[in-house]
């Protein structure tokens, strides 16, 4: 078996606001596809990955094993800052 180490989102914990990172070793050979996506949480935005096995699951990943981030590209495995302050600004026409 080929299993890699994961990042993972915890969807199972729903009773605070913040979703949990959890490490997870996921065999590489049931990995159907990994897509890159934008993940909001309250303070930042983090580009993550939305992983698809073969049993059906989903995963939302924040941190994929450094040979398949080389493979969909190194600009994907960064934290993205948001400036909240802008929303302060009132609208100018």
């Amino acid at each position: 078996m080929n299993f890699a180490k994961f990042l993972i989102l915890n969807p199972k914990d729903q009773n605070t606001t913040r979703e949990t990172e959890v490490e997870m070793l996921i065999n590489l050979d049931h990995i159907i596809s990994i897509k890159p996506i934008r993940i909001s949480a309250s303070d930042r935005l983090v580009n993550g990955f939305w992983i698809r096995t073969t049993n059906g699951k989903k995963y939302k990943a924040v941190k994929i094993p450094q040979n398949l981030l080389t493979a969909i590209g190194e600009k994907y495995g960064t934290t993205i800052n948001v400036n909240l302050d802008n929303d302060d600004q009132p609208f100018q026409q």
